[in-house]
């Protein structure tokens, strides 16, 4: 990876300084608010005190009304209900959040997930008939359906009503449902259009709850309290990567406090494998231990089983099930380190690394693998990515790309080329002809050239402010510091530059991680480069880090966690 250029996000000064009069608070905090697009006192008092009331009226959302009472006269009619779910981590947590909470208000709903490998991505037609036939009145999609027409237009024709609930960018022509749920929709007046699919899920989950409550469905019973579904939509926003703002962050904050302290039996064994079972949670704790093993399931064998994890009171199931997730999520980073030893291979013997952006096709690549290696191509090169599998009639391909690069918009171009595709701006997956490859590749290199104007971006990190040691061990700062949390995508973690300091006590810990204490008019901080994997460096010029509240063994450390160093 090469060295990114350190760039200090631009600050508008005045705003700060009016803030801090208003607000009291200390001047680098809301410097970093600001540089998050925070402007006013009001959503900044929001933002560091959040509420549960602070969540939007689920019935903004378009079609919200109609699918809540078409809902809720199934709930009173017993009728029999089909969900469809996505494989992924958000799919899979929305099924499972919109079955606990249909099983708690007296149905018994069937649950289905398409295959990874033999049926693809989205609602398929072929999955109809079989509910029409055991008797299914209505069918609820989570987190995919938005380009399901031919399945949507079959599913009318036998009878069986479809509410999509979806959160992928919608095209032209909406399915023929009864109801499309995305806050992504021109006519939404949702304030919050980055919701992952189980957020929209808890949106209508939310409207249901009250359309049954004004119908008196509760009368005389408690009120079901959602806020325990809070550890589902939180697991699956965080692990759909959605950016980290309004909404979202309201579900994350409180999630990750039902997480820490969740009866979900199976979400306790799998916080047991992955060394969550004491301690706070956070979203890195979400990214790198729990979310990879819901994935594995589903990118390896069957999303049933991360399914089944989470809905069932049964402690044996739960630890047998964890431990099948866990042993395939082995079995998915062996087989990543395998596709990115070969795509790397694939880009030096052949294309060279002078390119846009790449298309790499391998034989059998798993495909619920490539996204991932698409994934860690795209952050060491610094290009758009696309990885195709080379099995079945049609091939199958998923792609990353960099902030500068709209792979939607990429992929919109190039669609002559493609026999379908979908996703977002950063994230796609596609299917294409074999003899189309080759035409697609070129096609697509082009589609990127245009949006790069022809010019290769060098890396950048961006620095939210040079700072002293002592900025950051102000007591003000860091009791309100802790409020800003959690962080994600387009709320990232704050990132400081420091430089004239002295470093003591540097060293290697486990051979691969560099410590060291930081020093600076007479005070010190703790710093680790983590993977910094060389010997200690004789010098360090200048760094680049977060701060950091770590835990061990029942206590909380304070340390500056590095990103970058100039040496």
């Amino acid at each position: 990876m090469e060295d990114s250029f350190w760039v200090a996000a631009p600050v508008d000064r005045p705003l700060v300084e009016k803030l801090t009069r208003e607000l009291g608070l200390p001047p680098l905090l809301l410097h970093l608010l600001v540089n998050r697009g925070f402007k006013d006192p009001q959503t900044i008092y929001q933002h560091l005190n959040p509420k549960l009331a602070h969540f939007p009226d689920p019935f903004l959302l378009p079609d919200m009304e109609k699918a809540a009472l078409r809902l809720a006269g199934a709930v009173k009619k017993k009728e029999k209900i089909a969900i469809y779910g996505d494989y992924d981590a958000d799919g899979v947590t929305g099924t499972a959040l919109l079955y606990l909470f249909l099983q708690e208000v007296g149905l018994e709903p069937e649950v289905i997930f398409p295959h990874r490998e033999k049926d693809g991505y989205g609602l398929h037609a072929h999955f109809i008939p079989p509910l029409v036939e055991k008797g299914a009145r209505l069918l609820i999609t989570v987190d995919c359906g938005i380009t399901g027409h031919e399945a949507c237009k079959l599913a009318r024709e036998l009878g069986l009503e479809v509410i999509i609930t979806d959160h992928h960018e919608v095209p032209r022509e909406l399915p023929p449902a009864l109801a499309v749920i995305n806050p992504k929709r021109e006519d939404s007046r949702y304030p919050c259009r980055d919701l992952a699919g189980v957020g929209v899920a808890f949106a209508l989950v939310r409207a249901l709850r009250q359309v049954l409550y004004q119908e008196g469905h509760f009368a005389g019973a408690p009120i079901p309290n959602l806020k325990k579904y809070l550890d589902l939509v939180a697991l699956g926003t965080v692990a759909d990567i959605v950016p980290l703002k309004g909404e979202n962050r309201l579900i994350t904050y409180f999630g990750l406090r039902e997480i820490e302290r969740t009866t979900r039996i199976g979400l306790q064994k799998l916080k047991e494998i992955v060394g969550l079972e004491e301690g706070p949670v956070d979203t890195n704790g979400i990214l790198f231990r729990l979310a990879p093993r819901i994935n594995a399931g589903g990118r390896l064998k069957e999303a049933q089983l991360a399914f089944r994890l989470l809905v069932t009171e049964n402690e044996q199931e739960a630890r047998s099930l964890a431990l099948q997730l866990h042993r395939l999520n082995t079995e998915r980073q062996r087989l990543e380190e395998k596709i990115l030893k070969e795509s790397l291979n694939l880009i030096k013997e052949r294309l060279g690394f002078e390119r846009m952006a790449y298309v790499l096709a391998g034989e059998n690549w798993p495909i619920g693998v490539i996204g991932i290696v698409a994934s860690r191509l795209q952050e060491a090169l610094y290009r758009p990515v696309i990885l195709v599998s080379q099995s079945g009639e049609l091939w199958r391909g998923s792609g990353r790309s960099i902030p500068e690069v709209n792979l939607y918009q990429c992929l919109k171009e190039c669609r002559s080329h493609l026999k379908g595709f979908g996703g977002h701006p950063a994230a796609a997956g596609l299917k294409l002809s074999p003899l189309q490859l080759e035409d697609f590749a070129q096609a697509f290199e082009e589609a990127v050239r245009k949006a790069l104007r022809g010019k290769i971006p060098k890396r950048k990190l961006t620095i939210d402010a040079w700072v002293r040691v002592r900025h950051l061990l102000e007591p003000s700062f860091l009791e309100n510091y802790a409020k800003l949390g959690p962080f994600g995508p387009d709320y990232p973690e704050p990132l400081f530059a420091l430089k004239d300091f002295e470093v003591r006590t540097c060293n290697l810990v486990n051979e691969k991680h560099l410590k060291f204490y930081l020093w600076q008019e007479g005070l010190g901080l703790p710093a680790i480069y983590f993977r910094f994997g060389q010997n200690p460096p004789a010098r360090i010029r200048a760094l680049a880090g977060s701060l950091e509240f770590s835990h061990f063994q029942g206590r909380q450390y304070l340390q500056l966690k590095i990103k970058e160093l100039k040496i």
